[in-house]
């Protein structure tokens, strides 16, 4: 089947010895170091300078390699430590290593922004020794580039990868130097098959499925399942399939093909107590142990969050805490989350009943929080993975700290605060709400978190109040203190650049309390700011303070109009509900409503046009138009009303100054 290839296409090589030379070229602009010949085993340092490159402005940068390690992907951190304005890069090899790409990561208010060399890539193959390329080298060089392999790295590249000839030209030398290698890559070898000659797919991948599969005694169960998967779901010969799956079955009782199909069973049982049965079952016929392949470690995932859920819901507390010390971090943070703080939010389970899970879980998450439950094949490396653990166990202590606060347990919530980095302590008002409440409970200070809490642009009215008190108490002018909380708020605080958009604004058509229909003037030059709300959005009307004073800042601004409307209210009503809970709550702001839409019962007329260009239906959403374009929209609530009101404040100045 492996034939010596007689035509060795020069125009290819040359193509791909001309890359590695651009390559190499190109590498010296910002990744300085790269060892030419790399052997397994051996370390070197890099030195990775972000000037000219898209992280050029980004303070913090990590870096890791997709790694090809004995026929395998794996990805691996790169050990940064900036030095000055560049940082040095270690590494090294693993010792069956043959293929590597480094790719470098901030992230910033935008989002992640990566540097892969302007496109062209940081790569290195690795040598047993000089020209004597590493088993996998020339299989990982022609799939790496090639567009239909590209997205299980994260998207690599964007444009820069070389054609079909080429990964096949690469892939066939490969088979021709490692032979007897060739079981471990012949799916890939397949797919390269089917991209290259989809019309002769059929013929030439039976024929090439019948010719392997005369020698595949003695191979591992993970080649007899490729074999069997295509020829289920590539050539549709179901015959075939079937046959190979007695041989699987027969030839492997335990193995990951029966494994599979077992937990099969398991997904479409409707019923939670015969569900937990079967699950019961399955576990005792398959243990979670060292023979679960990598790829099937979700299984398990899954049936402990459906064995939490169930024993939650029928109120077993005491297997869940018997569960508990088994459970990866992973497992712990998706349970505590979709029961502990659902149970917690809708009131549903007596809150000292919820701590006696919930102090356990936070206590084994703590433990765990390194374990690496999180990485998932290529998608994050182990230092992304940790550091996303560490951001959920954040958010988990967060509850925490409401659920202490709903118990009254001011002792706990102070020690949970302690175990929070000092930025997340006051990212939302809600909890500098509750850490003043803790403090003073104990007849503590509470300046520094107000401060804190001000330059962070998160104190509540509440708390704005008590930051003035005592700004009053020392001796300083009520007039002086909006001016004191403006510099509270610039330190330490880089200047926010707005992120206008520029999207032409359907027509808003509304009604008024009166029941009289108007639509609303987009193009008169004017800044409209809009806030579609509903009666029953929590955060709708928790932002409605924070709205009052925007509408309160510009009532006497002629260049401003500001505009409230209800919008996705289905119940009967909703009219006489809204104005009453604006008049409750003393909001000087008046609401209009949207239009019904033809032959539906909720008024969604005009906000289903603009859902459709945002491709969302939530809600609070804020927009802002102005002649007649969509400069600037969001959606949700943060819980912060000065963030609000400076975020909205800032959008209508700048589109003011243009």
């Amino acid at each position: 089947m492996f034939k010596k290839i007689k035509n060795i296409k020069l125009l290819v090589l040359a193509f791909c010895a001309f890359t590695l030379q651009v390559t190499s070229q190109e590498v010296k602009s910002r990744l300085q170091g790269m060892v030419d010949i790399p052997i397994p085993g051996a370390s070197f340092s890099m030195t990775y300078d972000p000037k000219g490159g898209p992280l050029e402005n980004v303070k913090n940068i990590s870096g890791y390699a997709y790694v090809f390690n004995d026929y395998r992907w794996e990805i691996e951190d790169l050990k940064m430590k900036k030095n000055g304005a560049v940082y040095s890069a270690d590494f090294t090899v693993p010792k069956n290593c043959a293929f590597m790409a480094f790719k470098f990561y901030g992230n910033t208010e935008n989002g992640l922004v990566t540097d892969t060399n302007q496109d062209t890539g940081y790569m290195l193959v690795a040598f047993k020794e000089p020209k004597v390329k590493m088993p996998g080298a020339d299989l990982a060089w022609a799939t790496f580039r090639n567009k239909d392999f590209n997205g299980q790295f994260g998207g690599y590249f964007k444009d820069f990868s070389i054609d079909g000839d080429a990964t096949e030209y690469w892939l066939k030398k490969e088979v021709k130097d490692h032979g007897d290698r060739f079981p471990e890559f012949f799916d890939t070898y397949f797919d390269v098959l089917k991209k290259q000659k989809p019309e002769k797919f059929q013929e030439l991948g039976s024929k090439f499925l019948a010719d392997f599969t005369k020698n595949m005694k003695g191979l591992p169960e993970e080649v007899y399942t490729k074999v069997h998967h295509i020829y289920l779901f590539d050539l549709k010969n179901k015959t075939k399939a079937d046959s190979l799956e007695t041989v699987i079955e027969k030839q492997f009782p335990k193995g990951s093909h029966v494994r599979f199909k077992a937990y099969q069973k398991i997904m479409p049982i409707q019923d939670a107590a015969e569900r937990n049965k079967v699950i019961t079952q399955f576990l005792a016929d398959f243990p979670n142990n060292s023979e679960v392949p990598p790829h099937q470690k979700y299984f398990y995932d899954n049936i402990t969050k459906m064995q939490f859920g169930y024993y939650f819901e029928t109120k077993d507390y005491k297997t869940i805490l018997a569960m508990i010390p088994t459970m990866n971090f992973a497992n712990l943070n998706d349970a505590y989350h979709q029961n502990i703080s659902k149970a917690l939010y809708l009131k549903v389970v007596d809150p000292a009943v919820i701590e006696t899970m919930a102090v356990p879980m936070i206590q084994q998450m703590q433990q765990k929080v390194n374990d690496m439950s999180y990485m998932s094949g290529l998608y994050w490396s182990p230092n992304q993975a940790t550091e996303n653990a560490k951001t959920q166990l954040n958010n988990e202590l967060v509850i925490q700290i409401r659920m202490y606060d709903i118990l009254k347990k001011y002792k706990e919530v102070l020690e949970t605060f302690a175990l929070l980095p000092f930025e997340k302590r006051y990212e939302k008002a809600s909890i500098n709400d509750i850490h003043i409440k803790a403090l003073e409970a104990f007849n503590k200070p509470i300046i520094e978190v107000l401060k804190n809490a001000a330059r962070a642009n998160t104190l509540s009215e509440g708390a704005t109040a008590k930051l003035k008190e005592i700004y009053l108490k020392e001796g300083k002018k009520e007039a002086d203190f909006p001016a004191y909380l403006e510099q509270l708020k610039k330190e330490n605080k880089a200047e926010e650049k707005i992120a206008l958009i520029d999207i032409a604004a359907p027509a808003i058509k509304v009604q008024s309390a009166d029941g009289k229909t108007k639509e609303l003037a987009l193009n008169s030059g004017k800044i409209i700011v809009i806030d579609f709300w509903a009666t029953w959005c929590g955060p709708c009307k928790k932002a409605f303070p924070a709205m009052q004073q925007l509408v309160n800042n510009f009532k006497e601004d002629k260049q401003v109009e500001i505009y409230f409307i209800s919008t996705q209210e289905t119940k009967e009503g909703y009219k006489k509900e809204a104005l009453a809970y604006l008049k409750e709550k003393g909001l000087k702001i008046t609401t209009h409503f949207d239009l019904v839409k033809k032959g539906g019962g909720t008024n969604n007329a005009s906000f289903s046009q603009y859902a459709k260009i945002f491709n969302s239906s939530g809600i609070p959403r804020k927009v802002v138009i102005k002649d007649g374009k969509i400069r600037f929209t969001s959606e949700g609530y943060s819980g912060n009303p000065g963030q609000l009101v400076d975020e909205l404040t800032n959008v209508i100045n700048t589109l003011k100054n243009e």
